[in-house]
């Protein structure tokens, strides 16, 4: 799947614009260099991060963020999927995020985040994709 550019470019754009700001106004300053490696570390995050549906394996494995471990789910024990919407003073909707719950070797059940975005739209278009691909490899 395309990687998710949602949170990277925004934030990516308004810290370079300001380590840009603190180049021409304030040379003397260390703020510059703070942006500069804020944006790296964002740059990294985002190469970091992939979400792979493998139907050769059955399964699916995803990273996210900088930090962020390898989680493989195989297909047999996905349990599903959910929508999570975070909503600020009731009303204003301030992130969305794709949950898939799945049983580990153990029979517990774990949930792992495939993506996120600001608005609903994308996540239900990813989600489409994902029972599209799914249903493919149930139709051979």
């Amino acid at each position: 799947m395309k990687p998710q550019l949602g949170t990277y470019v925004p934030l990516v754009g308004i810290f370079s614009i300001m380590a840009l700001v603190g180049f021409i106004k304030m040379p003397e300053s260390s703020f510059k260099w703070w942006m500069l490696g804020i944006v790296f570390i964002l740059m990294i995050s985002l190469l970091r991060a992939y979400f792979i549906i493998d139907m050769d394996n059955r399964e699916i494995r995803t990273r996210k963020g900088l930090l962020g471990k390898e989680v493989t789910i195989p297909l047999e024990s996905l349990q599903g999927f959910s929508i999570h919407k975070l909503k600020q003073y009731g009303f204003i909707t301030i992130n969305v995020a794709l949950i898939a719950r799945y049983k580990d070797e153990n029979g517990k059940e774990k949930k792992v985040q495939l993506a996120q975005s600001y608005f609903t739209k994308p996540i239900n278009r990813i989600i489409n994709d994902i029972d599209e691909i799914i249903a493919q490899d149930h139709n051979r």
